[in-house]
């Protein structure tokens, strides 16, 4: 069979191993799981690179398609234009167009035709104080200006960084501009065959001064006509729609000026020139500030025209662009040349290297480009997987705790419940043997006297004694076993009455005066010769005292003194002292010495024998009288026992 501590052993590993497998296995698949969602939330990630680098890409489509239809727009007007009056269409033009800001005519050579310096504006001589470097030593038209600016946008191409988004974006421009081109030349090309049919020639002008003056009226129609348009439409219209409306802002049409113009000259249907015209933009870099400067050749003629145009303008109409509205955690800008942030969507850090960025093509906007912020990939996955996983393991601890905290309740309840069971066992076998020890010797000396062995009167009297008190004794033992069985079930009963103190203790003790002289001590008797009058049970503490003067008996006869003693009670009543010579209690068993069933485990307790309920009853009765009983160590040696009585 196996002994206790082995059983408890036992026990814990029945509970501590399975526990352990548990906690380990529950912490692999935390870790599974762990692993999981780092490998979705880096799928999320590269998923989110994406769509902001494609969101990215859309938004530098849409910025050069809008600068692209801008341009285009401006050229056409300028090559439509004919020859005759242009001078006072381009200072319509500058004046209605808030997109222009200055327009030019020169010769092949780069000689300056309009604005003139003798006569032009502050903002006309700004122009020429520009551009007079580029135009005086090679002008942006010439074929080795334009082979030169060519290789250097190709060179710069080469350079940059994001070379396969830059690559995507002009793809995609050029299919959409080469598809867009090719719906507006059917337009064109509708409309003049309409012309051509229905609208019949106007009348020739007189002269060619009378020409002029036609091209006057019209302009001041035109200017008119954009000012009434302004007035009644509000806000500009869209960047792009007007683009693709073949003037780029420029108000009324060519169609429109000349039915406006009451002289006009007359439409005469020739065939296209075979030599297509000459076009190009040229991005100037001039007071520290890119400048843009478009020109067209018309049919190859000797004359070039251009425009200068008003980049503040454009910028303003950019923002059109971006997107109004993004996902958290993400912004996109538009940056100029020096990286200043021009135009942006939703929240864009001060501060901080962009996560994509995208440049715009060397030919419309040099150095510019178009940048993403947003989070940190990977860092909100995997935050939350180790959250997660924190989390997990706290859960699993906290369990792992609980079944550990209450196996091991368990255990001490059962190893409890073992101690108790042995002590009951070993209390039923002391109260045997001490029912059994009076028994004998009550039977003993009651044979004695039956069959008249008695040498004289005075031993008979001494057998009659012993029996006396073999008979207290039984008695003593009897009340101790009731009392115990009562106060464990709850039944006790208290028959509280009015006693006087001193004079119960004075009939108790000499009760047992010569129990104590047999016992090789003498009593001492401390109290006031007054009645001390108290409410208490009378029987609950005679059984108090009783138990307190047999555990002297016991264990203090060696001391060969007994005091008995009433004090006056710290909180009101009166307290009963009970204090011996003998040994004393050892300091951890000061409080132990009133549990059911302790002896102390020394060789003086081992040789007496007793059931160890005795103080255990002797503290519950003093409880349930509404006082209570305490040790002390006595001054001098030897232990002392309080009884407090209210």
């Amino acid at each position: 069979m196996l002994t206790v501590p082995r059983r408890i052993f036992l026990y814990w590993l029945l509970l501590l191993v399975p526990t352990l497998g548990v906690g380990g296995g529950a912490i692999l698949l935390l870790r599974r799981e762990q692993a999981r969602l780092v490998e979705r939330g880096a799928y999320a990630d590269e998923a989110r690179r994406a769509a902001i680098a494609a969101r990215a890409r859309l938004i530098a489509e849409n910025v050069e398609l809008l600068v692209g239809d801008v341009q285009t727009g401006l050229l056409d007007t300028l090559a439509a234009e004919p020859a005759a009056g242009f001078d006072v269409f381009a200072e319509e033009w500058e004046k209605t167009n808030p997109l222009v800001r200055t327009v030019f005519r020169t010769t092949a050579d780069g000689r300056m035709l309009r604005p003139d310096a003798r006569t032009a504006s502050e903002d006309a001589r700004g122009f020429l104080r520009r551009f007079a470097r580029e135009f005086g030593q090679r002008p942006p038209w010439s074929t080795a200006a334009v082979a030169q600016v060519e290789a250097e946008q190709k060179l710069a191409s080469a350079q940059v960084k994001d070379e396969a988004a830059r690559q995507d974006v002009s793809k995609n421009v050029a299919q959409v501009q080469s598809a867009r081109r090719g719906v507006q030349e059917l337009f064109k090309n509708s409309s003049n065959t309409y012309a051509q049919a229905d609208v019949p020639p106007a009348p020739a002008p007189a002269s060619a001064a009378s020409e002029a003056d036609a091209r006057v009226a019209s302009s001041r129609i035109l200017a008119d006509a954009a000012s009434t348009r302004r007035g009644q439409g509000g806000a500009a219209p869209d960047a792009r729609q007007s683009a693709t409306a073949g003037s780029g802002f420029s108000g009324p049409s060519r169609a429109e000026r000349q039915a406006a113009a009451p002289a006009a000259a007359p439409v005469v249907n020739r065939a296209r020139e075979t030599t297509p015209d000459r076009r190009g933009w040229m991005p100037v870099a001039t007071e520290g500030r890119l400048q843009l400067l478009g020109w067209v050749q018309p049919g190859g003629s000797g004359e070039v025209r251009g425009v200068e145009l008003q980049l503040a303008e454009l910028v303003r109409r950019l923002g059109g662009a971006l997107p109004a509205e993004v996902a958290g955690g993400e912004g996109f800008a538009l940056r100029d040349d020096r990286g200043r942030i021009l135009h942006q969507s939703w929240v864009v850090p001060k501060s901080g290297e962009p996560t994509l960025r995208v440049p715009l093509a060397l030919a419309l906007l040099p150095g510019w480009d178009v940048v993403a912020f947003a989070t940190a990939p990977g860092a909100s996955a995997g935050e939350s997987a180790t959250g997660f996983f924190g989390a997990g393991v706290l859960l699993l601890g906290i369990l792992v705790a609980a079944i550990l905290a209450g196996g091991s309740l368990l255990l001490r309840q059962a190893r409890r419940s073992e101690e108790e069971a042995a002590q009951k066992t070993s209390f039923v076998a002391n109260v045997s043997h001490e029912f059994k020890t009076p028994l004998t010797t009550i039977r003993l000396y009651a044979e004695l006297l039956e069959q008249g062995r008695v040498r004289d009167a005075a031993q008979g009297g001494e057998y009659l004694r012993t029996i006396g008190r073999e008979t207290q004794r039984l008695a003593r033992l009897v009340n101790n076993a009731l009392d115990f069985s009562r106060l464990e079930q709850g039944r006790k009963k208290y028959a509280r009455e009015e006693i006087d103190l001193a004079a119960e203790l004075a009939r108790l003790l000499d009760t047992h005066a010569p129990r104590l002289a047999e016992a090789g001590m003498t009593l001492q008797r401390e109290w006031p010769l007054t009645a001390v009058k108290i409410t208490t049970d009378r029987d609950a503490l005679e059984q108090i005292v009783l138990n307190l003067i047999d555990n002297a008996c016991k264990y203090a006869a060696s001391g060969g003194e007994v005091t008995v003693a009433i004090v006056p009670g710290a909180s009101g009543g009166a307290a009963v002292r009970v204090a011996d010579r003998g040994p004393g209690v050892p300091a951890a068993h000061h409080e132990r010495i009133f549990e059911k069933f302790h002896r102390v485990d020394e060789a003086l307790t081992a040789e007496k024998t007793g059931t160890g309920l005795g103080l255990s009853i002797a503290r519950q009765l003093a409880r349930g009288l509404g006082g209570e009983l305490h040790y002390a160590p006595r001054a001098g040696g030897g232990a002392e026992f309080i009884v407090e009585l209210p």
